[in-house]
C-alpha cells in the first residue's frame, strides 16, 4: 500500500512538471486549487474524499487502505512536486512525452500495488466501480466517459489540461490492469520463494534433529 501510494504520488508530480497537463482527475483538482487557494495536499483530499463518499453511498465500500492512501499521496506529491520545481523540464516534446509516458506507467503500476495490497483500492478505481455497477455497463467502458467528464469540468473551472492529460484519459485503464499484473506476479514469485526457503530451513532442522 505504502509503495503504492508514493509510487501514484511521485509519477503524479512527474505529470505535472512536463507541462503537458496531468491527469483527468488532476485537472479538476487543479481547478479547484486555482478556485480555492488550497494547498495541493488538502485539494487531494477533499476531492478523493468526496470520491469515496459517493463511491459508499452508490455500494462500493471503500477498504482501510482507501482511507490511508490519500494521507500518503497528498503530502508525498506536495513534496515532489517541490523538488521537482527546483528543476527545468526538458524541452524536447519527444522527451516530454516519453516521461510522460513513464508516470502514466507508474501510476498504473501504483494503483495495482493498492489492489494488490488487500487493503482496498484507490479511490478512481473504487469510483468507476460503483459507478459501473449502477448504469450496468463493464467498466471498461464506463471509465473513459468518467475521465472525460473531470477533463470537462476541470477545464470548465480553469483547470490546467493538454496533449497529457488526453494519454492519461487513454492509457491508464491499460496501464492499472498491467500494473496489477506485474505486482500480483512479483508477489506471488515472492510468496514462493518465501515458502521454498521456510522448507529447506524446516528440512535441515529435522535433518539435524534425526542425527
Amino acid at each position: 500500500l505504502g509503495f503504492g501510494s508514493y509510487l501514484i504520488a511521485a509519477s503524479v508530480a512527474v505529470t505535472l512538471w512536463t507541462g503537458l497537463g496531468p491527469g483527468p482527475l488532476d485537472v479538476f483538482i487543479g481547478a479547484m486549487r486555482n478556485l480555492t487557494g488550497l494547498p495541493l495536499s488538502v485539494a487531494v483530499w477533499l476531492t478523493v474524499g468526496a470520491l469515496i463518499a459517493v463511491a459508499w453511498a452508490l455500494g462500493r465500500r471503500p477498504g482501510f487502505g482507501t482511507f490511508l492512501s490519500p494521507f500518503l499521496i497528498g503530502p508525498m506529491l506536495q513534496a515532489v512536486v517541490e523538488a521537482l520545481d527546483g528543476f527545468e523540464a526538458p524541452q524536447s516534446l519527444v522527451v516530454r512525452v516519453g516521461l510522460q509516458l513513464v508516470a502514466i506507467f507508474g501510476i498504473g503500476t501504483g494503483a495495482g500495488a493498492l489492489i494488490v495490497s488487500g487493503l482496498g483500492a484507490g479511490s478512481g478505481e473504487l469510483f468507476a466501480g460503483a459507478t459501473s455497477d449502477r448504469v450496468g455497463h463493464p467498466e471498461s467502458k464506463v471509465r473513459p466517459v468518467i475521465e472525460l467528464s473531470w477533463v470537462v469540468i476541470g477545464v470548465a473551472l480553469g483547470g490546467p489540461a493538454g496533449l497529457g492529460t488526453m494519454m492519461v484519459a487513454v492509457l491508464i485503464g491499460p496501464a492499472v490492469a498491467r500494473g496489477y499484473r506485474v505486482v500480483d506476479a512479483v508477489v506471488a514469485r515472492s510468496h514462493r520463494r518465501v515458502a521454498t526457503t521456510h522448507r529447506a530451513i524446516v528440512a535441515r532442522e529435522h535433518a539435524s534433529a534425526v542425527r
